[in-house]
């Protein structure tokens, strides 16, 4: 199996095994040095506020003239007519590098979006194919609501009314688009809804990743049409499909900290050998080692089993759903124990604000506040 070379990267392979992924990773990888330097995370870990609304990062443009912001889309709508499989590699590849902005909460919707599209009649969706294509240009942002928190939806005269607060949402608080789910009598219902529609409130928080930052979302009274109601008839398919992604995400950090521990052990010096050579240090390695390569593995089938399991066939989608389960538990839980060895093997340049170990300590905590306790997802895979 090959092993990438470029930015000193030389341990394991990544989530992609097929000669194209690895092909894809080596070009994401190389692009990514040049458009978004480690200077412009540190830019907006420094300004200390997020992005206002409409405001794109300095990399965006060049990120979509690379066709990844609709990687995993149909070409139909101006995608690239990959799979979340395509897309879990380029991710895996933008958390290596600590890609700050809304690249992961706009595709995250934006599959969400495609798979509400698909699953409606073609008349119904005629309304959401506009922003979908949007999204896949990378001319609007968007952003997620992973449960409904409070929000509640009636019946309007101009459609439907939107009340209550959403969970923590990534990235909305730079949004044009928010994807809302709401509880109705009869179950979920998912909501496509302009960031400045009227009513509407995204207060964003001080959160522990500065360059990803969430948001509350709060509705009051916010007027729905009826065209925006997005058709998602499984209600576990965007958390699904956030697993998968959060969890390719978690695979870069950890294969960050990773590297980072392993470079330094190599050249740092202590009793006139490097620290590398001792076996505490050799065996925390080796452990980093395991717990990535194993939420690789896992993260890969999470994104096999929704790419096979979308199509609303019952078997696809408990496999779908186990196989998320298993990445959700494992994947970030992988990330924040492989950053928080990475500081120790530092030692304390690991500790301070210049060294970027808490880049990945920061992506690693969040997604584990996104996607919840792993025992909870542990949970689901009991029979």
């Amino acid at each position: 199996m090959g092993r990438s070379t470029v930015r000193g990267r030389a341990i394991g392979t990544g989530i992609g095994i097929t000669e194209e992924h690895r092909a894809l990773a080596h070009s994401v990888r190389g692009w990514l040095a040049r458009a978004a330097p480690p200077g412009e995370v540190r830019e907006l870990l420094d300004a200390g506020s997020p992005a206002a609304p409409g405001v794109r990062p300095a990399h965006w443009k060049a990120l979509v003239a690379q066709g990844l912001t609709g990687i995993h889309l149909p070409e139909g709508y101006g995608g690239g007519g990959g799979g979340l499989l395509d897309l879990a590699v380029v991710l895996e590849e933008a958390a290596y590098a600590s890609l700050p902005g809304p690249y992961l909460a706009t595709t995250l919707t934006s599959a969400v979006l495609h798979q509400g599209v698909a699953a409606g009649a073609p008349v119904g969706v005629e309304a959401l194919c506009g922003p979908l294509r949007e999204l896949a240009a990378g001319d609007r942002t968007a952003a997620l609501a992973l449960g409904p928190g409070t929000l509640t939806v009636t019946p309007a005269a101009t459609g439907h009314r939107l009340d209550g607060t959403a969970p923590p949402v990534l990235g909305a608080g730079a949004a044009d688009l928010l994807l809302l789910p709401a509880v109705t009598p009869d179950g979920e219902r998912w909501f496509l809804v302009d960031a400045g529609a009227e009513g509407l409130t995204v207060r964003p928080h001080r959160s522990v990743d500065p360059t990803r930052p969430t948001a509350e979302v709060r509705a009051d009274a916010v007027s729905v049409p009826a065209h925006r109601a997005v058709p998602v008839a499984d209600p576990g398919l965007a958390r699904d499909l956030a697993a998968v992604l959060l969890a390719a995400d978690a695979c870069g950090t950890a294969a960050r900290s990773l590297d980072t521990a392993v470079a330094h052990a190599a050249v740092r010096e202590q009793f006139g050998r490097p620290v590398g050579a001792f076996q505490a240090v050799k065996h925390l390695c080796a452990d980093m080692l395991i717990r990535l390569e194993q939420a690789r593995a896992l993260t890969w089938d999470a994104a096999r089993a929704a790419d096979e399991g979308t199509a609303g066939e019952a078997a696809g989608a408990e496999a779908r759903a186990l196989a998320a389960a298993l990445a959700a538990a494992t994947a970030p839980e992988a990330a924040y124990t492989c950053a928080k060895d990475a500081i120790q093997i530092l030692g304390g340049i690991g500790f301070t604000w210049e060294h970027d170990a808490h880049l990945q300590l920061r992506r690693a905590v969040l997604a584990r506040q996104l996607l919840g306790p792993a025992d909870a997802h542990r949970l689901q895979l009991q029979p």
